[in-house]
């Protein structure tokens, strides 16, 4: 009887306590939301950020804090974030440098996979492969691949560093097309642009907003574009796959992610509110002048991503032999 009675209390309590769990959630949220940003101020992933950050806030009715974070590639803001409370009111912005982090091996602190619950990708770039104006003749993908065939090591790409996209995307095609291409880390893609006009480095890989100023002088020249579909900035480029070089797709991408643990009901109002802006004229225009796209989906479709991600630079590593700095 006593166990039937206790069971019973429980039970009401239990009801008490739902109406008070959604009240809570239809009034979220009530103070301001801190947003950290895996990047410096002004980098691409800052401006997207405080894109989202500005017009989230506004439809949610309250303001959204950014707080840059940019330390370790990133490692840093998603350590604040891992550890914060799980209540709606901590958001990481961030970008594929924790996944590649993770296949690096560069840190075990964070794991994008375990540590977050997804909310929502936001953007998407397209990656292109560029050679210099006057790299040796190379006019089309076929060419280069053909040219680094014949000369095993003289060929030498840059990227704004080790582990990052533009490296292990570059990785990727050596090991689809058979070809040994020298990789030549600077510190970021502005200073490795002289040498890459000069030719003194022949390749890169990387988003059009580097390389576009030098498109119209011939400075530059893309082969080809690392996406499943042609670009909508470069129409008449094709895709690697087109090209003849398949299963080399690299995009650059930032999504918002919270703290295990928070809310179902907050984490779906977040997710609709930031597909909902990512829509808008004013936000896809103000994306495509930084030479991205405005993305969007669910959470489980944002872990899907960042798993097959996960999986596929983890493996790029392992081949590649790449060692975190």
């Amino acid at each position: 009887m006593k166990m039937l009675m206790a069971t019973a209390k429980a039970s009401l309590m239990l009801a008490a306590l739902a109406p008070c769990a959604g009240a809570q959630a239809q009034a979220y949220p009530s103070k301001p939301i801190q947003m950290s940003v895996s990047t410096s101020p002004g980098a691409g992933t800052d401006l997207m950020g405080r894109t989202i950050a500005d017009r989230l806030g506004a439809r949610l009715g309250t303001t959204i804090v950014v707080e840059n974070r940019p330390a370790a590639a990133g490692l840093l803001a998603g350590q604040m974030a891992k550890r914060a409370a799980p209540d709606g009111y901590n958001l990481l912005f961030t970008n594929d440098n924790l996944v590649l982090m993770m296949a690096l091996g560069a840190n075990k602190d964070v794991n994008v996979l375990t540590d977050f619950q997804p909310v929502s990708l936001t953007s998407a770039t397209d990656f292109f492969l560029v050679v210099s104006g006057d790299a040796l003749g190379m006019k089309s993908v076929t060419d280069l691949v053909r040219l680094a065939q014949q000369k095993p090591g003289v060929l030498s790409y840059a990227t704004p560093g080790i582990g990052s996209p533009h490296h292990l995307g570059m990785e990727l095609f050596k090991q689809q097309t058979g070809t040994d291409i020298v990789h030549v880390p600077y510190k970021g893609m502005g200073p490795a642009m002289p040498d890459i006009i000069a030719g003194r480095v022949q390749v890169t890989m990387t988003g059009f907003p580097a390389v576009s100023s030098h498109m119209k002088s011939g400075k530059l020249r893309i082969l080809g574009v690392a996406s499943p579909k042609r670009s909508v900035e470069q129409p008449d480029v094709p895709t690697l796959a087109e090209a003849g070089v398949p299963n080399v797709e690299i995009q650059g991408y930032n999504y918002v992610m919270a703290p295990l643990g928070t809310p179902p009901a907050i984490v779906s109002r977040l997710n609709r509110d930031i597909n909902e802006l990512l829509k808008t004229p004013e936000v896809q225009e103000e994306l495509a002048k930084r030479g991205t796209a405005a993305a969007g989906g669910t959470p489980e479709q944002l872990m899907q991503k960042l798993r097959s991600e996960a999986e596929k630079w983890t493996a790029v590593v392992k081949r590649a032999g790449i060692k975190p700095e």
